[in-house]
């Protein structure tokens, strides 16, 4: 019988999750992280679990915004220029995913995963009693032009074929509903099914949980290798220490391709930069997360914080906080509320999320060894993914058959044959 001791590579939100449902079916097991758990993308962001978030970024629209603000840092989407065979080659498969069959593809894999995660989040909440700030109240998208607000219908109409409409809102009927904000307003989209929690205080709480069930925790370690035996890993070179495994996650996000060598595959992840400003919570703040949707920037809202993020920067592995790119989160944000966001700013944030060029993740097996599976990738839905790649992971292990089919979220999409 193989053991059942497993090393997870990532102390993410998709690495703390793994580790719940593997110790629930009785795995031992041990994360190491070259930070602190919990960290990363893990923090800092909004919060969101947006089961209606099928539609990856794919689209030729993308690709000439990208062009029109490379030379703007603060535009809502920025690429640095530079020389990097790798962002050009990840740009290139993203223009060859912008077709409708391409874009149908993601979004039905997309939303298998959500819809999982969404249905599994509020039961291992209460089950476990996760004080997180969980509030499933919906979220609004808000436009300040007829034009955009007109041209979300097109994307409405698609996420109806899925049940995830959204209610259109005129000027009127937004701000008799949420009155936080400017009457500049043209209208809005209200969409009942979304939550928002507080990730840092998700992650502390996973924390708590895993290790009160036995899990062990390595932090500030960094993992650069594999003991092998024929098509097994059976331990884990992290820093001077090798970790004796009887199975491998590698959780590691947009750090991924750092492994992809000893993984014995190409892993087409770009480090997608996003910035957040996190303030005590305003006189009259937003009542639901906002998405304002022409500066590209979220506004959530805690009973004890408020959150604006946003921004998408492809600038390689640089995480230096651009005071620029932090003050248009701000400036972007006032245009579409009463009152300017000016509260004392309690954190300034970056990192990376991790984009694969066709908006779906990596839920799979090494080519090289049947007792490691990679988990990444999941672009900008790790915490509304997480409950969903978590089980499935698990499941993957423990030779079960798996709740969703895996075929989306393989390899080989990368090299077909």
């Amino acid at each position: 019988m193989k053991s059942k001791t497993v090393t997870i590579v990532g102390a993410g939100v998709i690495g703390a999750f793994t580790a719940y449902y593997l110790l629930k079916k009785g795995w031992q097991v041990t994360i190491v992280d070259k930070g602190r758990f919990g960290c990363g993308s893990s923090e800092g962001n909004c919060g969101l679990v947006v089961p209606n978030h099928i539609l990856p970024l794919n689209s030729s629209g993308t690709l000439l915004k990208a062009f029109k603000w490379m030379f703007s840092k603060e535009a809502p989407l920025h690429v640095k220029p530079r020389l990097d065979w790798n962002l050009f080659h990840w740009f290139f498969k993203f223009s060859l995913k912008c077709g409708r069959a391409d874009i149908l593809a993601a979004a039905k894999g997309r939303h298998a995963l959500l819809q999982s995660s969404w249905q599994l989040f509020p039961d291992v909440i209460k089950k476990e009693a996760l004080d997180c700030s969980w509030d499933a109240c919906g979220s609004l998208h808000v436009y300040l032009t007829e034009k955009e607000w007109n041209a979300y219908r097109v994307v409405d109409i698609f996420l109806g074929n899925y049940g995830l409409g959204a209610e259109p809102m005129n000027r009127e009927e937004l701000l008799a509903f949420e009155p936080s904000l400017s009457p500049d307003v043209f209208g809005g989209w209200r969409n009942t099914q979304t939550a928002h929690l507080y990730p840092e205080k998700l992650m502390e709480a996973m924390r708590s949980l895993i290790e009160k069930n036995g899990a062990t925790i390595i932090e500030e370690t960094e993992v650069t290798g594999f003991e092998k035996k024929d098509d097994r890993v059976v331990g884990v070179v992290a820093g001077e220490t090798v970790l004796p495994s009887g199975a491998v996650v590698v959780a590691t996000g947009a750090w991924t391709p750092m492994l992809q060598n000893q993984l014995g595959c190409d892993i087409p992840i770009q480090p997608g930069k996003g910035y957040s400003v996190t303030s005590a919570r305003p006189p009259h703040p937003p009542s639901v997360p906002c998405f304002f949707e022409e500066k590209s920037v979220v506004a959530t809202p805690w009973p004890d914080g408020f959150r604006l993020g946003g921004t998408m920067e492809f600038a390689g592995y640089d995480d230096s906080l651009d005071q620029r790119r932090l003050s248009a989160l701000t400036k972007g944000a006032g245009q579409y509320m009463k009152e300017t966001p000016d509260q004392k700013i309690e954190k300034e944030w970056c990192s990376f999320r991790p984009m694969t060029f066709d908006g779906l993740p990596v839920v799979d097996r090494s080519p090289l060894f049947q007792n490691v599976i990679i988990a990444a990738g999941h672009n900008m839905l790790g915490i509304s993914m997480a409950t969903g790649t978590g089980k499935l992971v698990s499941e993957m292990l423990n030779g079960e058959s798996p709740h969703l089919d895996l075929k989306p979220y393989q390899l080989k999409r990368f090299h077909p044959k």
